[in-house]
């Protein structure tokens, strides 16, 4: 909960994407000169990610100490309640058998922070006191920066809470099925049941606690000596163009960025070497894909867990050590620990299937909260199979496409402004026009589209009969 919250509240208060969230377990590390790792993003379309060390630039430093000359003020007052709801029904049957899904939710977040305080460095002091300064090159924190692909930034700027706050959520989710049994006449059959879930959370943030902070970058030469570089650095400042490793990971189509007016057809020989890569998944058992996509609804909607998943993917796939381990989440660990026992666990192409799985949960991992929820429901075989071939046409066509030519589940209306939604959430204009369906861009520029279409094709691999239904390795067979 604390995770989400700051993440919404740094979208709001830097759209130029220099904060970075902070985790409420880091908190206690995020001082000033703090050493945070930063991890380059292993595909074009990710972000770098930020972990907390326990040291600061003084615990490194080789003689003496460097004070910063600090700078402390009121910076916002939050206070702020978010609301969302929701709600949908599967009908499915013939006239013998008859069985009919409902479902609502909605829910609350409510933020009661008072004023947040901001403290940062006087940088220009900074630069002057950490010239000719070397590390202990012996220490451990810089024994493991020479040996891994990992950057080193000090911790510049923080936001924290100046009293006792809280967080609390109301959530509210309420189901029902029925079904008819029709045979002989004589005889029928009914039954109904219903399902109703309520959750009321609430989080005590003590004074002190750090919601979101921003570093500078700091180089080491094989001396010792530090360098620090002021450029502007955070989860949006990254730019591909800046690292000409990426052409060796993600292949041609790194840099290929989708901009406003493209047609997602644009990107059909991209997301066919996506999909290349992703038919190794088809090679699993059914019942490890079922399995495997059960265990990953569990966690689409649980960021942190989510995240943890994707480093330890990460891991397994290079083949590296960990320089740094996140801990498992108490509610959802279980589920973690299942899909990797059943990926590690497969005799045939191993490291194939632990980077196709990294790449599509890393995809699943950019997509926004409102994307993930709507996502997560069209998690059945028929719904991702019919988001498959839609994706297929999409990319296999430049024009609009004939209403009759969507996959026949999406056509029901209901169906339909859940693609809608699902698209919109990630820059894409899905609407219908007499008997057409149009598909624009709407983003100035990034990467949500292609995205969206990588996290569809990959889940689609873990329904059954992938390959006769979606088309998706059809083409590698």
């Amino acid at each position: 909960m604390f995770d989400k919250v700051t993440k919404q509240l740094v979208r709001q208060i830097d759209p130029n994407g220099v904060l970075i969230p902070a985790s409420f377990n880091d908190s206690k590390k995020l001082k000033l000169l703090a050493v945070v790792w930063k991890k380059p993003k292993m595909w074009f379309f990710g972000k770098a990610k930020y972990s907390p060390t326990h040291f600061t630039l003084n615990d490194l430093l080789e003689k003496g100490e460097i004070i910063p000359e600090r700078d402390e003020r009121d910076f916002l007052k939050c206070n702020a309640t978010y609301k969302s709801s929701g709600s949908g029904s599967v009908d499915l049957g013939n006239e013998a058998v008859g069985l009919n899904v409902t479902g609502q939710g909605s829910s609350e977040l409510h933020l009661s922070l008072d004023t947040l305080r901001k403290e940062d460095m006087d940088i220009p002091k900074l630069l002057k006191d950490s010239q000719g300064r070397k590390v202990n090159l012996g220490h451990g924190l810089i024994q493991q920066f020479l040996k891994g692909k990992i950057m080193l930034t000090l911790l510049k700027e923080r936001i924290f809470t100046t009293c006792e706050s809280a967080i609390s959520y109301t959530g509210q989710e309420q189901g029902s099925c029925s079904s008819t049994l029709k045979g002989h006449p004589m005889m029928a059959m009914k039954a109904k049941g219903e399902l109703k879930c309520n959750s009321d959370l609430k989080m005590n943030i003590p004074a002190g606690t750090v919601f979101a902070y921003s570093v500078i970058k700091m180089s080491i030469s094989s001396d010792g000596y530090i360098e620090l570089c002021f450029e502007p650095d955070g989860i949006e400042s990254d730019d591909i163009s800046e690292d000409p490793d990426y052409s060796e990971v993600d292949g041609p189509w790194a840099l290929q960025e989708i901009e406003e007016g493209y047609s997602l057809n644009s990107l059909k020989t991209a997301l066919s070497d996506v999909q290349t890569r992703f038919c190794v998944l088809t090679d699993l058992t059914s019942e490890c894909r079922s399995t495997l996509l059960l265990h990953l609804r569990e966690i689409l909607l649980d960021r942190p867990s989510l995240s943890v998943l994707v480093d330890r993917l990460e891991v397994l796939s290079s083949g590296e050590a960990p320089l740094l381990q996140n801990e498992l989440l108490d509610n959802k660990s279980h589920f973690i620990s299942e899909v990797l026992d059943l990926l590690k666990s497969e005799p045939h192409n191993s490291e194939q299937i632990l980077v196709a799985m990294h790449m599509l949960l890393s995809a699943v991992e950019e997509l926004t909260d409102a994307g993930l929820q709507l996502l997560e429901s069209f998690c059945t075989s028929e719904g991702l199979r019919s988001l498959q071939d839609l994706v297929n046409l999409l990319m296999a066509n430049s024009e609009p496409l004939s209403k009759d030519a969507i996959p026949v589940f999406l056509q029901k209306d209901d169906e339909f402004h859940r693609v809608v939604d699902l698209f919109k959430s990630c820059d894409v204009l899905v609407k219908r026009e007499d008997d057409l369906m149009f598909a624009d861009v709407t983003c100035e520029k990034g990467f949500l589209p292609f995205v969206l279409c990588i996290a569809i094709s990959g889940l689609a691999c873990l329904i059954d009969s992938n390959n006769e239904s979606t088309g998706v390795c059809s083409q590698n067979d």
